[in-house]
């Protein structure tokens, strides 16, 4: 039996984490013995001691940097590899792939992977900042022995910025259950708890409120769609530190009546099917998981043109893109879908063909599998 532990850095709602905890359930049980380690305080918690075999918390694994807690959280991390005598770790996001990569090396870990499911670094953060989180990527790249990204755009970036080679890598989209996705759902009861009005049309976003979804750009092209469509409402699904600044900002443009936070749900691919449109106003993403199950239930997206997400969101094919943080194009966009219904039939069919061949979950972990075995069969001879 191979012992295998994923560590990831929070159980938050987040698309690293369903994908984390995804590989823990769909895991081979007649090979595997699936472990899983993260800080214990987060939404998910109670799914991740579901789905693992071993859930380890690891409470001084935060964000963000934090050197004291930093130093305790790899103690922690070696003396657990040590205790556990793990054949393989996989480390999800940026924290615990720097300190679990680390540690496993420190431990003597035969194989160690990492999952780039997004960058810590963007554009939209201080120079000596982004510089310091490629410095630190780069001083960790040689305790890995292979990586996965979640996008191939996200490959190629690593590459050139020298974080791993094309040779210890591959692309592995990050794969959905689409059980969830597929069970059936009560659209009128959905409706009527959330208040939708008969004959209104929807559009909804789901994410983090945060500065990296930065959904207050969303909510300004909103406002402008009202002037086309006022019969329309707009679903905030997801929670965040800009809440009450967002709620403020939906005060200040008088449309209290037309947007609804809905926090976190566990119920998101009923909302998704209840739904006409799916936005996104990003500043930065690896892929978006959101919008990625919104495409797998057929709906039509409306997203930037950032990072990996013009891979599979191709324009007038299989959704529409803008530039980031351009309100007038996000707002002529949900307009024009808004008009014309039929478009976003074709849109969002064209969606579902692609993404269910790309996405499926069984298939994403059988590839990591694959990988794992190739790497510790490498290791044996």
């Amino acid at each position: 039996m191979i012992k295998v532990l994923h560590i990831i850095t929070q159980l938050v709602l987040g698309g690293a984490q369903d994908n984390t905890l995804v590989n823990v359930v769909k895991h081979d049980r007649s090979k595997y013995q699936v472990h899983l380690a993260s800080n214990p305080n987060g939404f998910w918690l109670e799914r991740s001691k579901k789905v693992a075999d071993v859930f380890h918390p690891l409470p001084h694994l935060v964000n963000p940097i934090s050197p004291l807690e930093d130093i305790i959280a790899l103690i922690e991390i070696v003396k657990l590899l040590r205790r556990e005598k793990f054949d393989i770790i996989h480390t999800h996001s940026s924290k615990a792939g720097i300190l679990g990569r680390w540690a496993g090396r420190i431990a003597g870990i035969p194989v160690i992977v990492h999952t780039v499911h997004g960058f810590a670094f963007h554009d939209f953060m201080p120079f000596w900042k982004k510089q310091l989180y490629i410095f630190l990527e780069r001083i960790s790249r040689s305790c890995a022995d292979f990586y996965i990204t979640v996008s191939e755009l996200n490959r190629k970036e690593a590459v050139q910025l020298k974080l791993f080679n094309f040779d210890n890598s591959i692309t592995i989209y990050s794969g959905i259950d689409l059980t969830k996705l597929d069970r059936d759902a009560d659209i009128n009861l959905v409706k009527s708890q959330i208040g939708i009005p008969e004959k209104w049309q929807t559009i909804v976003s789901v994410g983090r409120l945060d500065r990296q979804k930065s959904p207050g750009f969303l909510i300004d092209a909103f406002a402008q769609v009202l002037q086309h469509h006022p019969d329309t409402l707009l679903l905030l699904v997801g929670d965040g530190e800009l809440r009450q600044e967002l709620e403020a900002q939906v005060s200040r443009l008088d449309i209290n009546n037309k947007v609804r936070f809905l926090g976190s749900r566990e119920d998101v691919p009923e909302i998704l099917k209840i739904t006409d449109i799916f936005a996104l106003s990003s500043l930065w993403e690896g892929l978006g998981r959101a919008m990625t199950e919104a495409m797998l239930v057929g709906k039509p997206v409306v997203v930037p043109a950032i990072y990996g997400i013009p891979e599979i969101v191709h324009h007038h094919e299989t959704g529409l893109l803008f530039e980031a943080k351009n309100v007038a194009q996000l707002a002529d966009n949900l307009v024009y879908l808004l008009d014309h219904p039929d478009e976003r039939d074709r849109l969002g069919q064209n969606a579902k063909n692609l993404t269910r061949y790309l996405f499926d979950g069984d298939n994403m972990v059988r590839q990591i599998e694959a990988v794992y075995e190739k790497l510790l069969d490498a290791k044996i001879n």
